[in-house]
């Protein structure tokens, strides 16, 4: 009976490996060219003159959070649909060396977020360790002028690299598995190193990065890695360059990091001077791009 049984596994295994991955509906239309893009804004807000990250939030979801790149102080924005600010909020007790993405996912308590900013520039390659600041996403009022307010009670977390100091513009957060993704950054394309840390990680702490993989790149500038985000469901995740946004499709039973190893998909790309910033919609089905720059334009391109 027990060789029978092993049989059976076996077949059961096979069967299994031959049927397909859903594709998530963005990775399907980006696939089919069928994204319909539109536009919001112009993002006015005078402050916002180098926004390098983006990313929808949770508490609030229709709020997009936005930061400058390197020369501001620490602080998020959050837009509304139109791109009109309706807060800023400074973290308190933080700097910013070269704050280069963030991410908003599910926090502690049913309907909470949590923000993470990550500190992770290094064009010198100089930097013995990175910073990611962690904090509770708060409510931003859809209505009335807007808030300027500090968030409190922020957490740091320490990181290093294993293999030396890297410049880097890209966070995930793992919504499925909880792991923090960073994925490297060279001015002169090629592959692109893939980092990971475990969920979870104590407020204070230091952790070593581990690298498990990386992404598949042209060589030149056009194809430098600038920023990335995973949808809400863990379906999707795009890679953002100077030149692309690519679309991989992402098999929720595994790490984020293996979607990397799947054909690539590649949505629209509106003209903007300088894009570094990529994130999705609440709901999955739409892919949000800003240039640095005054007064630019927040992108859309959506699943019909």
């Amino acid at each position: 009976m027990g060789v029978i049984r092993r049989v059976v596994q076996i077949i059961v295994v096979a069967i299994v490996g031959l049927i397909p991955v859903a594709c998530a509906p963005i990775f399907d239309a980006t696939c089919k060219k069928s994204l319909v893009t539109s536009t919001a804004g112009p993002i006015s807000d005078p402050a916002l003159v180098e926004i390098s990250g983006i990313h929808i939030g949770v508490r609030n979801p229709s709020i997009w959070w936005v930061h400058n790149d390197s020369g501001d102080t620490a602080r998020v924005f959050a837009l509304d649909a139109t791109g009109a600010t309706r807060g800023t909020y400074a973290f308190d007790a933080t700097t910013a060396a070269d704050w280069e993405d963030l991410a908003v996912v599910s926090g502690p308590t049913p309907g909470s977020g949590t923000i993470y900013a990550v500190d992770i520039g290094d064009n010198a390659g100089n930097r013995t360790e990175v910073q990611v600041y962690r904090v509770a996403e708060p409510a931003v009022a859809l209505t009335g002028p807007p808030v300027l307010a500090v968030l409190p009670a922020v957490e740091t977390l320490h990181l290093t690299y294993p293999d030396g100091a890297h410049d880097a513009e890209a966070l995930m957060i793992d919504p499925l598995f909880g792991d923090l993704v960073i994925v490297a950054k060279s001015l002169t394309g090629g592959p692109a190193n893939v980092y990971q840390a475990p969920a979870n990680l104590a407020a204070g702490s230091t952790t070593a990065l581990t690298k498990v993989g990386q992404v598949a790149l042209g060589t030149g500038l056009a194809n430098a890695v600038t920023a990335a985000d995973v949808t809400a469901d863990g379906t999707a995740v795009a890679i953002r360059t100077y030149g692309n946004v690519m679309v991989f499709n992402r098999n929720t039973t595994s790490k984020l990091w293996t979607a990397f190893g799947g054909t690539a998909c590649n949505a629209p790309v509106p003209i903007e001077v300088q894009g570094e910033a990529v994130g999705f919609r609440s709901d999955g089905k739409a892919l949000a791009t800003v240039s640095e720059g005054a007064n630019q334009t927040l992108h859309l391109s959506t699943v019909p």
